[in-house]
């Protein structure tokens, strides 16, 4: 776990806006598993606040969850530099990892 919450640290040094997409429970465990706070990465469930709340990069803390949620972002063509999903105690890009995993 502490390989992820470096990570986000990292992250949110960058300076990128960076949103967490899942159930509210589901996200808020795992931001509070990783010890960062929902300030630092506001938590969403709908494209509706995207949309007027740009974000650079979106996390996804459901593997489970993510093809779903991608395909919601993409139907309402939400710009996103970037999709990040946990994968064995990293991030990893999640266009990537489906070529990995496909």
């Amino acid at each position: 776990m502490e390989n992820i919450a470096r990570e986000l640290r990292a992250w949110h040094r960058t300076g990128l806006r960076i949103a967490v997409w899942g159930g509210e429970d589901e996200s808020a465990a795992f931001l509070h598993a990783h010890g960062v706070d929902d300030l630092r990465f506001p938590v969403i469930g709908s494209p509706a606040w995207l949309i007027e709340n740009p974000v650079d990069i979106i996390l996804i803390p459901c593997r489970a969850q993510a093809n779903e949620i991608v395909r919601a972002i993409d139907r309402a063509r939400i710009p996103y530099e970037g999709i990040l999903i946990p994968d064995e105690e990293r991030l990893v890009d999640f266009h990537a990892a489906e070529m990995l995993f496909a």
